[in-house]
């Protein structure tokens, strides 16, 4: 069992008027927000290790002594 006591106005106001003091719904809701945002996250780190790798293999790229040639022009 868990109390709730809610010292923030704005969210006393949103757990009474938009959940209907409906403790399971609003919780509900903090663990569905609370999944959503550690999978974005998830998503960011994935996004950031992608861009790492692609300017890993870039530099590789334009470092390349093979093609001198395409850096004098």
């Amino acid at each position: 069992m868990i109390t709730l006591n809610i010292e923030n106005k704005k969210i006393e106001h949103i757990f009474l008027n938009e959940f209907n003091s409906n403790k399971e719904k609003f919780f509900e809701f903090i663990q569905n927000s609370y999944e959503k945002m550690n999978s974005a996250k998830h998503l960011d780190d994935v996004d950031s290790d992608l861009t790492k790798a692609q300017e890993f293999s870039m530099s590789k790229t334009w470092d390349n002594d093979q093609d001198k040639a395409w850096d004098e022009l």
